[in-house]
């Protein structure tokens, strides 16, 4: 049954009518395709299933280059742009529009919302009080009154990502037990049931097993015919976890396959597909960063780890264990696979520090505008294998929408 289908069936599961409550806070979004917008909230440990209205973006087939989002969303919600936190980002597989999800300050707190933007820069509301949706609750979120640094509440990160999976949604996060790093996975429609395992991984840069650090972002991949969830963590394991281990009350043990930087909380991460200069496909994952730049594993590397014994011990180091290629992609704060030649990202700029909604060529991930190179000063010729690259040029150069700068 597809999920478009069966995503009307779920609006009487949960409490008999055709709305459930409202989300208190806003906390990760996921599509699960199209028509459904899956919601975490923290605040009231609870996840909601949006049913999306269908719409049409004329200008789904070209890149973003969005450079003022900050003044776009303050206009758009009558706040100053130092009043605005981004919380989460989502692209629609199929309009290519993104919804972000952002909070709001006010005298009280702050107040979620999320706006639906497209490529020319158009914002509309997403509202989440007449749109139709469901709700399940997450029955073991923290309770503790800490806040870590006097700043992060345990009860924020009940919600630390989510995917979802063959009719399931996986959650990521902390809940209320001596172990209290936890996936959660919930069947869609909602039926009232959640299932929770707990997640013990080994820290290779602290040196130690830990139980209590949820997982920061996660990702769906499937290596040698089996599912596995590929979840990074602060400061930087990369684990793998597979899919068949996580039932009601299980303990899992993860492998860690990779140390990705010491000092570093992950972002975001993707799977996408793409193919090399030499035409040939691949596929992939990039690991948005808050600490460091972006990071490039080939899907066959880890294919290749999952058979291999875990990272040990390793101490203050910036990489071991799967094979990474750094990417000039940094000050990402959220990220979606676009369409077969772009990703689309959410970033801040180093220069101005507004927020950009922008795209990046596949097999390229850089933005041609923000470098002055040997193939910008006057009088410059392709030739030989530059030709190549001239052709690479201009395709991002009209994905910048600047095509008086195309090569000659």
């Amino acid at each position: 049954m597809k999920l478009k289908s069966i995503a009307l069936a779920g609006l009487l599961l949960t409490t008999g009518l055709a709305f459930a409550t409202t989300p208190q806070s806003v906390t990760v979004l996921k599509f699960g395709d199209a028509n459904t917008l899956f919601i975490g909230d923290s605040k009231s440990a609870t996840l909601y299933a949006y049913t999306v209205p269908v719409s049409t973006n004329p200008e789904a087939q070209k890149a973003y280059n969005i450079h003022d989002l900050s003044i776009k969303i303050a206009a758009f919600a009558k706040v100053g742009v130092m009043d605005i936190i981004v919380r989460d980002m989502a692209l629609n597989p199929t309009s290519k529009e993104a919804y972000i999800a952002f909070d709001t300050k006010t005298k009280t707190g702050y107040v979620s919302q999320i706006i639906v933007v497209n490529q020319a820069g158009t914002i509309r509301k997403f509202d989440l009080v007449n749109t139709k949706h469901t709700e399940t609750k997450i029955n073991d979120a923290p309770t503790s009154d800490l806040k870590i640094w006097d700043k992060t509440s345990l009860r924020s990160l009940t919600f630390t990502d989510i995917d979802f999976h063959n009719g399931k949604v996986y959650i990521s996060g902390m809940s209320n037990a001596e172990f209290s790093s936890a996936l959660r996975v919930i069947d869609f429609p909602f039926n009232n049931k959640v299932s929770t395992s707990s997640v013990e991984i080994f820290h290779a840069v602290h040196g130690q097993n830990e139980t209590r650090a949820p997982i920061q972002t996660l990702q769906f991949i499937t290596l040698n015919n089996e599912d596995y969830i590929l979840a990074a963590y602060t400061c930087t394991p990369l684990v793998l976890i597979p899919v068949k281990e996580i039932k009601s009350g299980a303990h899992i043990v993860g492998k860690t396959i990779a140390e990705m930087g010491y000092g570093n909380t992950p972002v975001d991460i993707i799977k996408f597909q793409s193919e090399g200069f030499d035409k040939k496909p691949y596929e992939g994952i990039i690991l948005a960063n808050r600490n460091r730049t972006a990071q490039f594993i080939n899907i066959n590397d880890i294919g290749k780890s999952a058979t291999e014994v875990g990272v040990s011990y390793v101490g203050m180091i910036e990489h071991t264990g799967t094979p990474i290629t750094n990417l000039p992609m940094t000050g990402l704060l959220q990220m979606d696979d676009q369409d077969d030649f772009h990703i689309v990202a959410m970033r801040r700029n180093d220069e101005t520090g507004s927020l950009e909604l922008i795209s990046f060529l596949k097999n390229m991930y850089l933005r041609l505008d923000e470098f002055v190179s040997e193939y910008d000063q006057p009088g410059y010729k392709y030739e030989g294998q530059q030709l190549q690259m001239k052709e690479y040029q201009n395709m991002m150069i009209q994905d910048l929408g600047k095509d008086k700068f195309l090569k000659k």
